[in-house]
């Protein structure tokens, strides 16, 4: 999925959520609007605006069992939704041709079918677990950088620890203080501005 498309997507929950489940298998409008919990009239216009991104399928099913009913699914393309509250975790591809199901043995329908409900659960519980993580990275984060700015340090010196210890190694610290930041002495500024901070720290 073009990268311009993907923000088109994500940039609405809801409309990521149905295009998730059009990846799954073929809806009704009523099963979409259930499932999101807005009105058919709301999924209508998610729906339009996915179909002038290209991304709508939709097809009529005639049935004796059932009434004539609208399906609709996505177009070349297959997005999973796997999102936590505040963590959005989407994974979008191309849609690959399906295997043939004769490729499967009687009794495999319902093996994969059950594998693939008990992968989605582990998925769901880890995606729990990151954003757990993730909450704890960045609460000690911002509990770091209260305490840079806590230190009776000057500005160029608080700067040079807040990119010290936010960066992966101290030779990347050093490469963005120098190449990036401008500082003439970037190896010295950092030590100094440690030690600094280990005499303010130690009192």
């Amino acid at each position: 999925m073009e990268k311009g498309l993907l923000e088109n997507v994500t940039s609405s929950r809801t409309r990521l959520r149905i295009l998730s489940l059009m990846s799954q298998r073929p809806r009704t409008l009523r099963e979409l609007a259930k499932l999101t919990d807005i009105s058919v009239q709301g999924v209508l216009r998610h729906l339009k605006a996915l179909d002038e991104m290209g991304l709508v399928q939709e097809r009529t099913i005639k049935s004796k069992e059932f009434p004539t009913r609208k399906l609709y699914s996505v177009k070349g393309v297959r997005v999973d939704d796997f999102s936590v509250e505040d963590l959005m975790i989407v994974k979008a591809s191309k849609r690959s041709p399906a295997g043939s199901a004769q490729e499967l043995p009687s009794e495999g329908f319902e093996n994969l079918a059950g594998e693939i409900l008990l992968d989605r659960r582990r998925i769901k519980d880890k995606a729990k677990r990151l954003a757990r993580m993730i909450e704890g990275l960045t609460e000690n984060e911002t509990r770091l950088m209260k305490a840079i700015a806590d230190l009776r340090l000057a500005d160029d010196e608080r700067l040079v620890l807040q990119t010290v210890f936010t960066e992966e190694t101290l030779q990347e610290a050093e490469e963005i203080l120098s190449r990036v930041q401008g500082l003439r002495n970037a190896r010295r500024s950092i030590d100094k501005a440690l030690a600094k901070a280990r005499r303010i720290g130690s009192k």
